[in-house]
């Protein structure tokens, strides 16, 4: 993750220097932009494997014992992956892709918008905030679908919801703290950044 952030970062200063050269101007800004948010795609796709095939060998070894075999890993992150890129997920409501592509017309036309460089570097410094929260967002969809993944192809049937024993718990979350599920059945998160973690329910 931090690795990605990082990249993010160097991405759109060099995209920041390349546009001051160029005066910010218009054609150069939509052409320049739309390059970053191809890099943004590619990087965060690649990190999203990454992550969602650590996570799932890690808790499937825990359940198991055993690592599952590395061609069933890379079709299984090519699966997640195809869903979370074009399906809206159950927490955010919007597919990553879209989403994507709507923080760059943002972007772009708040940088076309305001009149000085200064104040266009602004903008650019903004949508890469932008785009680091979603990332943040998506990290999170992505942990806990492996642990969710690896769980049920470890042959748990049944989760239980649990908190974080703290006052930023939402009622909702609150409510299901210590409650079985079927893990066909857990229901959706209820917002983003959501904290509750499952736990295997043996029987």
């Amino acid at each position: 993750m931090e690795t990605l952030v990082r990249r993010v970062r160097k991405r759109t200063e060099q995209t920041k220097r390349k546009l001051s050269l160029l005066d910010f101007d218009d054609l150069h800004v939509m052409d320049e932009t739309e390059a970053l948010y191809e890099h943004f795609s590619v990087d965060i796709r690649a990190e999203l494997r990454g992550l969602y095939g650590a996570r799932y060998m890690e808790v499937y070894e825990w359940l198991t014992g055993k690592y599952p075999e590395d061609d069933t890993v890379d079709e299984l992150v090519e699966m997640y992956l195809a869903g979370i890129w074009k399906e809206p997920n159950e927490s955010t409501h919007y597919a990553f892709g879209p989403e994507l592509s709507r923080k760059k017309e943002k972007a772009q036309e708040a940088i076309r918008a305001v009149p000085t460089k200064v104040q266009k570097q602004i903008e650019l410094d903004k949508a890469s905030r932008y785009v680091l929260q979603q990332i943040g967002f998506y990290v999170d969809i992505a942990s806990q679908g492996a642990e969710k993944k690896a769980m049920t192809d470890a042959g748990i049937k049944k989760v239980k919801w649990n908190i974080y024993g703290d006052d930023r718990v939402c009622k909702t979350c609150y409510d299901r703290n210590g409650k079985i599920y079927e893990i066909s059945k857990v229901p959706p998160r209820p917002h983003l950044r959501c904290r509750c973690y499952l736990t295997p329910v043996r029987e």
